[in-house]
């Protein structure tokens, strides 16, 4: 604990450091786009980006969340591994990020790139990454450090073909239809299915437009998942595709195979060979030229869960144990925990542009099977739980040079689950959110 406090503490202090810098480089360029250059001359530094978003809210949660000795002030909002705050302000997201596309004097030329993003707030829960300490694991996620990395890559572009860029380092993995970034989302709130999703993979990556503007592909070889620090030797394969053929539709597919399993106990991390995580997920977006859009999005998660022979074999005592990616339930003769997931949701998106500003709407419909109960934050392991999720978003953008970059929403959320696993003792959940996001 002490090492993680010490290493919390460095990182917050080069993030101070950092911050007036950045605050003057923001205050000295043009306000034209949202990603702004730092330097006007035409070298390395002329083609680094800096940009940012910052999201700040307020949620009420109608199920009356109650203290227990996890959440001692009863604030937690249920099925969310972000946003779990209720009744109360916070900080959604501050990020910033300095970025250099290594095809910035094209692809025809061999660049160097990179991309670091600093994050602060509720939504650095899911993508922050294991830095070496085991207490990152043994505590419960709404009590590590709100700051840390997103990304953290260097980046190679290499003249071959249509241009081919190899990544090196921590990548956000793919979150289905939705974004790490909360100013790129059309909701509040991430949609249930998020416990399915990684957090960030670290590795090599490469990406290639097989037709320019139409098919990208994404791949990644990595060996560690959610982690800055390797944890054993299997590797995690991740492969993502694009492909919009016309203006008005947009298809993607992506896949994560090989993610570990693993023990913690007697302070110690005990890999297992049962490296069987899967995760899929496939979207469609449907443009009308009516400032309407349609989206559908199907995600599905597979645990292979902890060999059994592992536990017999290092004499270890259930009871003192801890599996971070899966519940410890005897799922079979041979296997601990072995579970798996879907997710379905569909969302309908629509905008005005008035002369006091842009106006949307935005309606997300979710249906998810956890029938092992072992995904979602709120599921009792080892019972099925099925979940409805529906929300409303509304958002204004007013026409105004002081919030040109600024949208206002509030959101309304109801959960419906077989269970009453809600607040306090509810088979229903119904929050409502404010929030103001700027980008800069």
């Amino acid at each position: 604990m002490k090492n993680k406090k010490l290493y919390s503490l460095k990182l917050f202090i080069v993030f101070l450091a950092c911050m007036p810098f950045m605050i003057i480089a923001l205050l000295n360029v043009p306000k034209k786009t949202y990603a702004h250059k730092i330097c006007k001359k035409n070298n390395f530094l002329s083609h680094i980006k800096l940009s940012g978003v910052f999201a700040t809210s307020y949620t009420y949660n109608f199920a009356h969340p109650i203290a227990d000795s996890q959440y001692p002030k009863g604030n937690y909002n249920g099925n969310y591994n972000d946003d779990f705050k209720a009744n109360g302000f916070t900080v959604n997201e501050l990020d910033i990020t300095l970025s250099k596309n290594p095809f910035s004097k094209g692809r025809n030329k061999f660049g160097i790139g990179f991309t670091l993003t600093m994050d602060t707030g509720e939504s650095i829960q899911h993508p922050e990454s294991y830095m070496g300490n085991l207490s990152y694991y043994l505590e419960p996620a709404y009590k590590r450090p709100l700051y840390g990395f997103r990304n953290l890559f260097l980046s190679f572009g290499i003249p071959i073909g249509n241009g081919l860029k190899v990544d090196v380092g921590m990548h956000n993995s793919p979150i289905g239809f939705e974004s790490h970034n909360l100013a790129k989302n059309w909701e509040n709130t991430y949609s249930i299915i998020d416990s399915i999703e990684l957090g960030s993979l670290t590795g090599i990556a490469l990406s290639y437009p097989i037709i320019p503007k139409k098919l990208k592909t994404f791949f990644q070889v990595s060996y560690v998942y959610q982690s800055m620090v390797p944890i054993n030797s299997y590797p995690t394969y991740e492969f993502y595709i694009s492909y919009k053929p016309l203006k008005i539709i947009n298809f993607h597919e992506g896949m994560v195979y090989g993610a570990e399993n693993f023990l913690i106990y007697d302070n110690n991390i005990i890999p297992d060979n049962l490296n069987k995580y899967f995760y899929n997920y496939m979207d469609a977006e449907y443009k009308t030229l009516h400032c309407l859009d349609f989206v559908l999005d199907y995600e599905m998660g597979i645990n292979g869960g902890i060999n059994n022979s592992i536990i017999q074999n290092d004499n270890i005592n259930l009871n003192n144990a801890v599996s971070p990616n899966t519940a410890l339930i005897k799922s079979s003769d041979s296997t601990y925990g072995r579970s798996h997931f879907s997710g379905l949701a569909f969302y309908v998106h629509h905008y005005d542009l008035l002369n006091i500003g842009r106006f949307s709407q935005t309606v997300r419909e979710v249906r998810v099977w956890d029938p092992n109960g072992m995904w979602e934050s709120v599921s009792v392991p080892g019972e099925a739980f099925n979940y409805f999720d529906s929300t409303l978003t509304l958002g204004f953008r007013p026409n105004m040079n002081i919030f040109k970059h600024t949208q206002f929403r509030v959101e309304l959320e109801n959960q419906i689950t077989n269970h009453k696993v809600f607040g306090d003792g509810k088979s229903t959940q119904n929050t409502i959110n404010f929030m103001v996001v700027r980008t800069f």
